[in-house]
């Protein structure tokens, strides 16, 4: 990455050079895509959540809702091979219930 020497001017993250050898800066208004691992729907519209999507509903660390599940507390999950899953319904009633005081 090239160093700018005036002061007030910041290195450029992308740089090109072209076939005379001369480097220029290349501006972006947008970063460039990356590629997307999950589902970029809303939470609310996809169906089967998993733990993070179920820690960050309840704002609470993951490992919160793991020590849940074992005693049996929280709402009910189930696996999906070595995945657990929960019902996004499931556990938006769960709340629902302690909200109401059905403990």
């Amino acid at each position: 990455m090239a160093h700018n020497t005036k002061t007030h001017e910041q290195p450029a993250l992308f740089e090109h050079s072209d076939d005379g050898g001369a480097t220029t800066k290349v501006t972006r208004s947008v970063p460039p895509k990356l590629p997307v691992q999950r589902p970029t729907t809303p939470m609310e519209h996809v169906e089967l959540w998993t733990i993070e999507d179920v820690a960050n509903y309840l704002g609470v660390p993951k490992q919160t809702v793991y020590a849940w599940r074992t005693s049996g507390y929280g709402p009910q999950g189930f696996r999906v091979g070595k995945h657990v899953r929960w019902r996004a319904s499931t556990v938006i009633a769960w709340t629902l219930g302690l909200e109401r005081g059905d403990n």
